[in-house]
């Protein structure tokens, strides 16, 4: 007698179950957010943002999104930047800017900082690269260029001395002597003179000649734009050989370390001398092993004396390389370790992905520069401690919707790329419901 309540009891429960479903697929075609997106940087900082007190610096961070994001410059720690009365401002277009400002004035927290640009809207939070922030207090230096010895026949080379505080800013541009010859970089390696990418004066073949010369060099500050002539005049203390003599080098390193960016000239030099007047030999060791390899002389890669000359240098010239001299009475040898750096890059695949409850999201990091040390991935602005370059996530729940990010690192710079997770409308029936039904049409069966 209790047959059509519990037929009604079905009815309703049937009624609901499709509602649900019916419900589903609506969002399913017509996600909630489908016009909404979060952030997407349209103007990142560099990495590295150098300049004078008395210029200041303006950087700009752009992002787009739907609603707008809001942008907020943050410290590494992640707390966030504010205003510092005439040293440093947000503006109302979001850019950090650091007036010009009196050396007295200056401020280690503030000008020395690495910084960080967070773009944020309701649909997620994404950070920026690194961004080291330098600014260089106008302070006098001198240069120098120092006596140099040299056995007579031998390779010379001249340095130029700069202090370290403004080494990173300041760079040889010419060479003089006091008989009114210039030198200048430049791409020809016939003559006796040769000014090579790191500043040095190379003179090949010494001879008495040019004991009587003095020689300067010419600087100049990358920031500030000045140039100024060494303070101190070098001279060559030519000696003439008195028996023979096996190579020597005037360091008693014997592996050199040299980091440098693609596509410009680099020079590997070999400083060894000796009487006889040595040969020098180049070779490169086959990337993770001990045996080694001749380096092939052509038009991009020259050798002058014992210096080796490598323009446009591009990453696969990264490696050991081993300087070998000999003559009639002995040999020497010394290595150079050579890392040729590319810039950063990074995106990932997909950029936006939208998937349903319970299903698997996979995110692909996609990564391009020299060297690359370190991968590791942000959600929202927070670390996931995942170091590898694909990202799954097994059965997406609510809370893995948001905006991803992969950056790679190494000591010098930074880079990375953002992909935002979407959630799909579909869902399945709440277990509640499910057991709901499981009992009636367990009831059901019964009865009938």
């Amino acid at each position: 007698m209790n047959m059509p309540n519990e037929r009604l009891k079905w009815l309703m429960l049937f009624a609901a179950v499709a509602l649900i479903a019916c419900g589903s697929q609506t969002l399913a075609a017509n996600p909630p957010d489908a016009d909404q997106k979060g952030p997407v940087f349209l103007k990142e900082p560099t990495n590295r943002i150098d300049f004078s007190n008395s210029t200041g610096a303006e950087i700009e961070c752009k992002a787009s999104g739907n609603p707008m994001p809001e942008i907020i410059w943050i410290r590494s720690d992640g707390t966030a930047v504010g205003d510092v009365p005439g040293l440093r401002q947000i503006s109302s277009d979001g850019k950090l800017v650091f007036p010009p400002f009196r050396a007295e004035d200056y401020r280690q927290e503030v000008h020395a900082q690495v910084y960080a640009c967070l773009a944020r809207n309701q649909f997620g939070s994404i950070i920026s690269r690194d961004v080291h922030v330098r600014a260089v207090v106008a302070q006098y230096y001198d240069t120098d260029v120092n006596k140099a010895y040299v056995i007579r026949g031998n390779a010379a080379v001249l340095k130029c001395e700069i202090p370290s505080f403004v080494a990173d800013f300041v760079s040889v541009v010419s060479w003089h002597t006091d008989q009114n010859e210039d030198f200048l970089p430049g791409s020809e390696y016939d003559g006796k003179y040769l000014v090579l990418p790191s500043g040095e004066l190379h003179i090949r073949e010494v001879g008495p000649e040019d004991g009587y010369k003095s020689y300067q060099c010419r600087t100049k500050h990358r920031l500030t734009g000045e140039t100024r002539l060494s303070a101190t005049k070098g001279r060559l203390v030519i000696t003439e050989p008195v028996g023979f003599k096996a190579p020597s080098f005037p360091s008693v390193a014997s592996t050199f370390t040299i980091q440098s960016p693609k596509n410009i000239k680099l020079a590997l030099t070999c400083e060894a001398q000796s009487y006889p007047v040595p040969i020098f030999r180049w070779y490169k060791f086959i990337e993770g092993t001990t045996r080694k390899q001749a380096v092939v002389l052509n038009d991009r890669v020259k050798q002058v004396s014992g210096t080796l000359i490598i323009k446009d240098a591009v990453v696969e010239d990264s490696g050991k390389y081993l300087c070998v001299v000999n003559n009639s009475v002995g040999g020497e040898s010394v290595e150079t370790v050579l890392t040729v750096t590319a810039p950063l890059s990074a995106k990932i695949d997909p950029p936006t992905q939208t998937v349903d409850f319970g299903r698997p999201a996979v995110f692909t990091c996609q990564y391009t520069g020299n060297p690359i040390k370190t991968v590791s991935w942000m959600k929202d602005g927070k670390a996931i401690g995942h170091s590898e370059s694909v990202l799954r996530i097994e059965s997406v729940k609510k809370e893995d919707k948001g905006m991803y990010q992969c950056f790679v690192r190494n000591d010098q710079e930074s880079a990375e790329a953002s992909a935002e997770l979407k959630l799909g409308g579909r869902f399945d029936v709440p277990n509640s419901a499910r057991e709901q039904i499981d009992w009636f049409s367990a009831a059901q069966n019964t009865k009938i």
